[in-house]
């Protein structure tokens, strides 16, 4: 986890404020990261250049976490293993929070003993290269919207599933909570692979075939090393396979861009990236290559699934050889090595006499034009990569921020409507994919959008008096104080504070319904259990009976956008 070490210096540019002490550097890079990863995470797309300012936000917020958390480290060490809650829960959100930081540093060709200073340098340079890129918005079609939507939920529990293997498997959690979320995780992925295989007759097979893999995986679960990597393998398919069709609704332009007229200092930094970046690939393919030889001497028959891959027309080059099992091995012939073998073969370069073939200063050109592209691709691809990476450390993130932030349900209560409305404006901008900073802006948007001249005065005061649509007979105010509430302390504790403020079960569900309207996720069963309910089913149920429905718990996720 390292220890504390003040952060003297930051980049030209990174803050905007005057305030040059670490801890106000601390603090504004609390609130610039968590309105990155977490209010604007679906805006990473659009603005890959703000991630980059985010991660080298987290390193200021990271410090700072580590200073507040010195004396829970020291009684971790002195105590170990007869520790508290309280230091076990703050040892954890620092675990977690490094492998985010570790994660951001390897993207940049980095590791956890580099310099700050040098991972700064790279984070602003990188995030004043991309901001030079035009920006191109796709118009995707419903088919392809829902094809994009339902990968990326499968993804991020297929992520949360080895994470929470690995963590089994460094005896961080119990059988009992293993199985806990191992069965949340799987139930959840089984379930977007079931829609994402009816989506398109196009992708179709490919999923079904994923469908499988994910089905042996799940079956070997007791076997934790052979689960990451057949976790491992899966995500190398989906990475290689699905960017020739799942569409991106953002691309990020170079064209007009000349690294030859940037500064000397960042023509060295990008090329030490571009460097470190290939090096992380070619070390990621060999831990894969890896993968499937245990995988493979484990009866996981990898060849089959690749070449059920292929034949459905797709092509995966992640794995350049596959194998049998060790004893099958020793009795190959050359045949069986060469069939074996899935790589490319090296591009013909002698002629017939055995001479050298000599390039044209035009073939070198086109190659080394080609070469950049590539290079420039590749730096702007790695936001997509980090951002599914480690979404699935998006939640400690937040809860640390929270967690620092002191969450003070009497202020919140008595705050002024227009910092709510300002609030879920953000949140708004946020799931439309443009960039909405308070409610002006969202007013302004609004106008454009219906050809009406409202203020925001008079909008705010419309706002807070309407009814909101759903069936709690509430106003649009009150349904947008819980949609804050759940951004801000997450599911549990703002179910937990409705019960206390007894608020009705119609009214909560409105609210989870209309935060998952502007792209706020609610934890469902964690939000049952902050209203005092043992699960969901039992919270459906309790509804059913007060209202007279007869939904299931599945009908009823459904129901809130879940």
């Amino acid at each position: 986890m390292g220890s504390f070490e003040r952060i003297l210096d930051a980049p030209e540019g990174m803050f905007r404020s005057k305030g040059k002490s670490f801890t106000q550097r601390a603090n504004n890079s609390m609130k610039n990261m968590y309105l990155i990863f977490v209010q604007q995470k679906n805006l990473m797309e659009k603005n890959p250049e703000n991630l980059m300012k985010a991660m080298g936000y987290f390193e200021f917020f990271y410090m700072e976490q580590l200073r507040k958390k010195q004396k829970s480290i020291k009684k971790f060490k002195e105590t170990w293993p007869d520790i508290n809650f309280s230091t076990k829960k703050d040892i954890k959100s620092l675990y977690s929070l490094n492998q985010a930081r570790k994660t951001m540093r390897e993207s940049m060709g980095l590791t956890l003993s580099d310099d700050v200073q040098v991972a700064l340098e790279r984070y602003m340079t990188m995030y004043n290269f991309l901001k030079k890129a035009e920006k191109k918005k796709i118009k995707l079609t419903l088919l392809e919207k829902n094809l994009k939507k339902q990968s990326t939920r499968f993804k991020k529990n297929l992520n949360n599933l080895k994470k929470n293997v690995k963590l089994k498997n460094e005896k961080r959690i119990d059988e009992k909570e293993f199985n806990k979320n191992s069965k949340k995780n799987i139930k959840s992925a089984k379930q977007s692979l079931k829609l994402l295989s009816s989506i398109d007759p196009k992708t179709d097979k490919f999923y079904g075939t994923i469908s499988k893999m994910f089905e042996k995986t799940t079956d070997n679960l007791a076997n934790l090393n052979l689960t990451i990597d057949s976790i491992d393998l899966i995500t190398a398919v989906l990475t290689d396979v699905e960017k020739d069709f799942i569409k991106k609704q953002y691309i990020q332009s170079m064209e007009n861009i000349k690294v030859e007229s940037l500064p000397e200092k960042d023509q060295q930094i990008l090329a030490s990236i571009s460097m470190g970046m290939k090096l992380q690939k070619k070390e990621k393919k060999e831990l894969l290559q890896n993968s499937v030889l245990n995988l493979d001497n484990n009866n996981f028959q990898v060849d089959e699934y690749i070449d059920e891959i292929e034949e459905n027309g797709f092509e995966f080059k992640s794995v350049n050889m596959t194998f049998d099992n060790i004893v099958n091995m020793k009795k190959w012939a050359m045949k069986d090595w060469a069939e074996s073998w899935r790589g490319s073969l090296p591009a013909e370069i002698k002629d017939t006499d055995g001479n050298l073939i000599e390039f044209t200063q035009e073939n070198i050109e086109d190659i080394k034009a080609q070469l950049a592209m590539n290079t420039f691709n590749d730096m702007i691809d790695v936001t997509s990569d980090l951002k599914e990476s480690f979404g699935d450390n998006i939640k400690e993130i937040a809860e640390a921020v929270q967690a620092a932030g002191g969450f003070n349900l009497d202020s919140w209560l008595n705050q002024d409507f227009s910092i709510t409305l300002n609030n879920y404006s953000r949140l708004v901008g946020n799931n439309w994919g443009i960039e909405i900073n308070d409610f002006k802006d969202l007013t302004r948007a609004v106008n454009e959008t219906e050809g009406t001249n409202m203020t925001p005065e008079e909008y705010a005061q419309q706002w807070e008096s309407a009814n909101h649509w759903g069936d709690s007979d509430v106003s649009w105010g009150e349904i947008t104080r819980g949609v804050d509430l759940i951004d801000q302390v997450g599911s549990f504790d703002a179910a937990s504070i409705a019960k206390e403020l007894e608020t009705d079960l119609q009214q909560v569900a409105d609210t989870i319904a209309q935060a998952a309207a502007v792209g706020v996720s609610t934890d469902l069963e964690a939000a049952a259990q902050g209203l005092g309910f043992g699960s969901f089913a039992d919270a459906v149920a309790a509804y059913n009976a007060q209202y007279g429905t007869s939904y299931t718990a599945e009908e009823a996720a459904a129901a809130l956008g879940n």
